[in-house]
């Protein structure tokens, strides 16, 4: 089952690239998803396993797509105001 998903995930990541190539606006977006798809067929391999499952690196680099831009920061607080004094007593 892990197989045919990553072989499917790597034929449609074939025409994202394709699509990306028609529309280059779309070329950051392909390039996080697909980025995105290759980190997580990584993680379902094994290293005890001897299966060895296509993945999107080399479709990756072949369209030039570079690294991807790192994840937003954790989310900010919201709520507390700056006029409460600080927490943790005197």
């Amino acid at each position: 089952m892990v197989e045919a998903l990553c072989d499917s995930t790597v034929s449609v990541g074939h025409e994202v690239i394709a699509a990306a190539n028609n529309e280059p606006q779309w070329r950051t977006v392909a390039r996080q998803m697909l980025h995105a798809w290759n980190e997580g067929m990584e993680s379902l391999r094994s290293p005890k396993k001897s299966m060895h499952f296509k993945g999107l690196t080399p479709a990756i680099e072949a369209a030039g797509f570079s690294d991807p831009e790192p994840a937003e920061p954790a989310r900010k607080v919201v709520g507390r105001s700056p006029l409460l004094g600080k927490r943790g007593g005197i």
